[in-house]
């Protein structure tokens, strides 16, 4: 815990140092505020269906490619 309050105590004139450039009265707007949601509103009550049935897709789609590498003898397992 004492060597955290060491470190924190090492950066912070850093960052003092770091954020007196200037003039400090107009900050810029955050790139996130710029950006608009994905997603206008509430997200349905199935967005965690699609979700699992998206991922076991993808495992579907993982198993079926190593599969088709074992029966070409491309994966040996030892």
């Amino acid at each position: 815990m004492a060597l955290f309050a060491g470190l924190t105590a090492l950066g912070a004139p850093a960052a003092a140092a770091a954020d007196s450039s200037g003039d400090t009265a107009v900050t810029p707007e955050p790139a996130a505020a710029q950006l608009s949601p994905p997603v206008a509103g509430q997200v349905g009550g199935s967005a965690g269906l699609y979700a699992v049935a998206g991922g076991l897709v993808m495992v579907a789609g993982g198993a079926t490619l190593w599969v088709k590498r074992k029966r070409a003898g491309q994966i040996t397992i030892h």
